[in-house]
């Protein structure tokens, strides 16, 4: 007689409603009507340099063109994007500018909508997304992909939470083909019982993506890959490490270093600190990573350290930042000096690069000193203290009540076999 086995345990099933709460709702209609008014104002009203580099690479790619030569009489500045990256965006680019353009637009609103949406419970959700809203406009005005990658290592994260590895390695690998840094968004599958995976769901989606672009470049694949890895190795020189801000590199911490101690470090030390202190926490604090308050935070400083600890970060970039900050206030416990550090990281990180910053400091202090890098530091130290369990952080109530609607607790699935 066969010994009866205990029931497996179930997915732990995000709490969400059956359909889309009205609140919800409004705010993809705010997401998306921005995106197609951008798009107008980018196409009729004026002409938005990125969203040129990025449609005639789709056409370079496809002709057997150097994606990654000089194209003064098309678009200023180069393509820095992966051959992937310009394959995918062949469907914005078939069409006329202004649909081509909005469909774009609309894709990283909805990223992040969905992502965020997904992620949190409806009243934390909206709160996110209505924070986060300044700067994914800011970033779609510049036509930038910024938005979209935020949008997928949070979709990832989802994807690590509903135990779904395929659906996150597919995230991880697209933003990666984008810009190299949403690998990080990795460390979620950390989180899991079946992390191991992860890699090589993640390698075969990056083999798949790699080779992709042979469908329409043909012979011609191998070349734009060289190319391609010749602008990057030149943009790793040291006379290419820092701009000035505005439409140039703000370029993280390493662009405080420069500009308050005078220094000019390779990146790579600077880059394995934070990595090691982004990662310390699942060290020390292991048994925490049932909690759903440590995992959300854990996102959050994920998402802050991608623009931290980037030496190429461009104040477009700097959406993935404040996705984090924004997401981090909607699920942590309400604290007057929570939403003192908001307010400052919305006034300068994100107003700041606006027309309501006043030209002439704007100029003279705003750019040359990278000010939209300061008010970030401290907050992912906070972030990390708070994962460290130096400050305590329950969680918003709408977690604490999302969390008691999981079908079975997040340790009983980690010990799942």
């Amino acid at each position: 007689m066969e010994t009866p086995q205990p029931p497996r345990p179930q997915r732990p099933e995000l709490t969400r409603p059956a359909s889309t709460p009205r609140s919800l709702q409004l705010t993809l209609v705010l997401y998306l009507l921005s995106a197609v008014l951008i798009a107008v104002q980018r196409t009729v009203l004026s002409r938005e340099n990125n969203f040129w580099i990025f449609r005639t690479a789709s056409e370079h790619l496809r002709s057997g063109a150097d994606l990654y030569a000089a194209y003064p009489g098309l678009h200023a500045d180069f393509f820095k994007y992966s051959p992937t990256f310009a394959f995918f965006f062949a469907p914005f680019a078939a069409l006329p500018p202004v649909v081509g353009y909005a469909l774009w637009a609309c894709t990283c609103a909805f990223a992040v909508w969905a992502g965020v949406r997904a992620l949190l419970p409806e009243r934390a959700a909206v709160l996110a997304l209505a924070l986060a809203w300044i700067g994914v406009v800011g970033d779609l005005q510049r036509a930038q992909s910024n938005a979209l990658i935020a949008g997928l290592m949070v979709l990832a994260w989802v994807a690590f939470e509903r135990q779904r590895v395929g659906a996150a390695a597919a995230a991880v690998a697209t933003g990666a083909f984008i810009k190299i840094f949403p690998l990080a968004a990795g460390l979620g599958a950390l989180l899991h019982r079946r992390w191991w995976r992860f890699a090589p769901a993640l390698t075969v989606a990056m083999i798949v993506g790699a080779v992709l672009p042979v469908l329409v470049a043909g012979d011609t694949l191998g070349a734009q890959y060289r190319s391609w890895y010749a602008i990057e190795t030149a943009d790793t020189q040291p006379e290419a490490r820092y701009g000035i801000g505005g439409a140039d590199l703000y370029a993280g911490v390493m662009g405080q270093f420069r500009v308050w101690l005078g220094v000019d470090w390779p990146h790579w030390p600077i880059q394995l600190a934070g990595l090691v202190i982004l990662v310390l926490p699942l060290a020390l604090q292991w048994r925490r990573r049932s909690e759903r308050v440590f995992r959300l935070v854990l996102l959050c400083s994920v998402l802050m350290f991608c623009v931290l600890f980037n030496h190429q970060a461009e104040s477009p970039s700097y959406v993935i930042a404040m996705l984090g900050v924004c997401i981090w206030f909607a699920v942590s416990e309400r604290t007057t000096w929570r939403t003192v550090t908001l307010v400052v990281c919305i006034a300068i990180v994100q107003l700041g690069s606006t027309d309501l910053m006043p030209r002439s400091w704007y100029h003279g202090w705003y750019v040359p000193f990278l000010m939209k890098t300061i008010p970030l530091i401290p907050v992912w130290v906070v972030l990390q203290l708070e994962l460290l369990g130096v400050i305590p952080n329950r969680g918003a109530s709408e977690i604490r009540e999302a969390d008691q609607g999981d079908t079975v607790p997040p340790e009983s699935l980690a010990n799942a076999q």
